[in-house]
């Protein structure tokens, strides 16, 4: 009988690093194992694969729509570094716009020489900790350099962040233009190049998130159901209709269907 693969390890980051990390993880892919989900939060991932032959490394950018990869695709060393919303951009040199939507190799953000270096230290580390302990060095080097990108709006940004994340009702984006003392125009462009979506599609995740964890919650326990009229009210939604529209565009499917699913 095959052996169920043990859970992902998720550490914290090291602390010159915690600014702009949200968390490290080893990620444990096995014959056993389920789908490798990505469902979007508005966060940059930095992925390290590595199989016996090559090692890998690619930065997943900010979406919309839920990726899903089969076990097999997902080798069994395989390190992610998840950065926080709007926490990405000092460590790639480029408006995260560019990177939203998209998986681009570090070889073609950082250029061959460092992109070959960095994934040449990881494949000699000899343990998959060690390898995140490498990778998050290197991170830690690129924020010192000189040339690190800062676009001049990012504290702006990162403060739109955390007024949308926090706020019990999620303001609209005339209001956080508003409440930042800048046009509307000028906090989509800033919210562009620091976080690689637009306030108004940020938000949209934040409301989502807030629903899957509520379902998540009222999902615990045998044979329990979550309300979904109730988290769809809980989490900002007009109604369950908004709700279960927004599910569909994300996920691309209903909110029964994924409870379902995950259940299973």
């Amino acid at each position: 009988m095959a052996m169920a693969a043990p859970p992902d390890t998720a550490l914290a980051p090291r602390a010159d690093l915690s600014r702009f990390v949200q968390r490290v993880r080893v990620l444990w892919r096995g014959p056993s194992a389920g789908d490798y989900l990505r469902v979007p939060d508005g966060t940059v991932e930095l992925v390290v694969r590595v199989t016996p032959s090559t090692c890998d490394v690619h930065a997943l950018g900010p979406r919309e729509q839920v990726v899903r990869k089969a076990p097999s695709e997902v080798p069994p060393d395989t390190l992610g570094i998840q950065f926080k919303p709007g926490g990405a951009y000092p460590f790639f040199g480029l408006p995260m716009s560019e990177l939203a939507h998209r998986t681009l190799s570090i070889d073609t953000l950082w250029g061959k020489a460092d992109g070959a270096r960095l994934r040449a230290s990881l494949a000699q580390a000899p343990t998959s900790h060690a390898r995140l302990r490498t990778l998050e060095a290197a991170l830690v080097e690129r924020l010192h350099r000189d040339d690190v990108f800062e676009p001049a709006a990012a504290y702006l940004v990162r403060r739109g962040i955390r007024l949308l994340t926090d706020a019990t009702d999620i303001p609209r984006v005339a209001d956080l233009a508003r409440t930042l003392g800048v046009s509307e125009r000028h906090l989509r462009r800033a919210f562009d190049d620091v976080l690689g979506m637009g306030p108004k599609s940020y938000a949209r995740l934040v409301r989502f998130q807030r629903a899957l964890q509520a379902s998540s919650v009222q999902g615990q326990g045998q044979g329990a159901r979550p309300d979904w009229g109730a988290i769809a009210a809980g989490a900002g939604y007009y109604d369950q209709a908004h709700l279960i529209a927004d599910f569909r565009a994300v996920l691309g499917t209903t909110p029964g269907a994924w409870t379902r699913a995950r259940a299973a």
